[in-house]
């Protein structure tokens, strides 16, 4: 009877009560692994000097006030927010609440993403301090050596979008407009019943928008000047960044970014110099680079590996009066004079065919025919092109004219022809890239330059900048360095980070 009735008796079950609030305890420690990332940050970063960023803090001993926020912990957390792919203030103060390393490092506090954000937008200067300080150490360890580095840079998108762009006729109208605005709400200010607060963030607020136009206008001015032709599309400007300039990226594509150019040792690949820049191109980036180098540790590198954007004369010029050892490639080097008709011309009668006569400073052509000197220029620093030409009635009955000068419309000048005379640096750069030990050399230019831009791109997500104007970006891009850098010490050598 018994057996029976607990056969059809119904299944007595616990039951989950998720409507209740249960105090538990938390042992912070136990949050994280002794071997965890966040563990090894916090150690690394409490060896650092952080004078630098206490300069503005006012909470003392003995004064009221809330307590400041200490640096060696914001710099932690956006170091480890960093190697998880996160660069929003908001991200990483929503994840705090949860995320173990987070939680352990701040010991259970949530700290404002506004304190996060303006910390990372406020120190660019200290930062800098920060990243000399880590290459420093790493340089009297011998994991930096300087003898020979690598430059290149990558198209980091700004934050801005493309509809912000204008010409200099809508930023002066909605200038004007942003004036306007300033006025009203200045005269409008004694009469509002709103409080100090509220004034001071609407005036804050106009006043902020009249600045960014007035950078953009005078932005857009100064890309006016720079252009070449008049007929080109007249210039324009970001009302939201005047930094943001449109640039090719590496997906073919055009898009408002910021140029971010990476310094990097050929010793272990540390980035040994971080710059932001807005000129899209990479060819005057060189030179400042080494500047930078000197002026942080004395001396120039003893070597410089970079690619075609910044093999240019003067370059090359530049690198020669540095006393740098230059390696690079001539991609798109400009070769002289061909003229008309060059590309049918019988390789018989090529301007290296033509005999120099110095005694009489006259080319000879293959024919026998004289070319007079008539006059000189200079395509690039560094290079003279002497132009030679010779006279219409010599290749007008000339029998080869046909093979050398086919599309030539003769008159009482004939066939041109040119050389060129190179400084003596230039000669000596395209002899030394032409050996087998130059070519090995370039060729480890891609693994030690271009490996930092992938990490900083796939591993850390940094595609897109979280900040606006070139000075926040420079600070964001100098803590994607020092997370870097950070991350390569401790594959090389952890014992100097745990």
């Amino acid at each position: 009877m018994d057996s029976q009735q607990n056969i059809t008796d119904p299944l007595r079950f616990e039951e989950i009560d998720r409507a209740q609030s249960v105090l538990l305890p938390v042992d912070i420690e136990a949050l994280v692994s002794e071997d965890h990332p966040a563990r090894n940050i916090w150690s690394f970063v409490g060896r650092l000097n952080l004078e630098a960023f206490v300069e503005d803090v006012r909470a003392t001993e003995g004064r009221a006030g809330r307590d400041a926020i200490h640096p060696r912990l914001l710099i932690s957390i956006w170091i480890y927010a960093i190697t998880r792919g996160i660069h929003s203030a908001r991200e990483i103060s929503r994840q705090m609440s949860y995320e173990p390393g987070l939680q352990w490092m701040s010991g259970l506090r949530i700290i404002n993403h506004h304190t996060l954000s303006d910390f990372r937008s406020r120190n660019e200067k200290a930062l800098g301090k920060l990243f000399e300080q880590v290459i420093a150490l790493l340089h009297m360890n011998r994991l930096v050596t300087l003898e020979r580095v690598t430059q290149d840079g990558t198209k980091i998108r700004a934050n801005v979008s493309k509809k912000t762009f204008s010409r200099a006729e809508k930023i002066r109208a909605h200038l004007k407009l942003a004036r306007e605005q300033m006025e009203y709400l200045e005269q409008q200010a004694a009469q509002e019943q709103s409080t100090r607060k509220q004034k001071a963030a609407r005036e804050r607020a106009a006043r902020e928008r009249a600045e960014r136009l007035e950078e953009a206008l005078e932005e857009v001015q100064r890309l006016q000047r720079e252009k070449k032709n008049e007929r080109d599309k007249p210039a324009q400007a970001s009302t939201t960044d005047a930094d943001a300039q449109f640039m090719r990226t590496s997906d073919h594509g055009v898009a408002p970014c910021l140029n971010v150019q990476l310094s990097v040792d050929g010793a272990h690949g540390f980035i040994v110099g971080v710059d932001v820049v807005k000129q899209p191109s990479d060819s005057v980036q060189l030179l400042p680079a080494m500047d930078r180098l000197k002026a942080q540790w004395g001396s120039y590198p003893g070597a410089a590996i970079a690619d075609g954007d910044y093999t240019n004369h003067e370059n090359v010029l530049g690198m020669a009066d540095r006393k740098i050892d230059f390696y690079g490639s001539w991609t798109g080097r400009t070769q002289g004079q061909r003229g008309r008709g060059a590309q049918r011309r019988h390789e018989d009668y090529d301007a290296s065919q033509f005999r120099y006569d110095q005694r009489r400073n006259q080319l000879v052509c293959p024919e026998g025919k004289r070319l007079s000197y008539r006059t000189t220029q200079h395509p690039h620093p560094g290079t003279e092109l002497y132009i030679f030409t010779a006279k219409g009635e010599d290749c007008r009955c000339c029998e080869a004219r046909k093979d050398c000068c086919p599309d030539l419309q003769i008159g009482q000048r004939g066939r041109s022809a040119s050389v060129a005379i190179q400084a003596v640096a230039i000669s000596r750069f395209d002899r030394k890239m032409q050996t087998a030990a130059a070519k090995m050399l370039y060729k480890t230019r891609s693994q030690l330059a271009e490996f930092p831009n992938l990490w900083l791109k796939e591993k850390f997500k940094f595609r897109r900048f979280s900040v606006r104007g070139r000075i926040k970006a420079r600070a964001e891009a100098l803590l994607h360095a020092l997370t870097f850098n950070l991350q390569r010490l401790l594959r090389i050598q952890p014992a100097l980070v745990t």
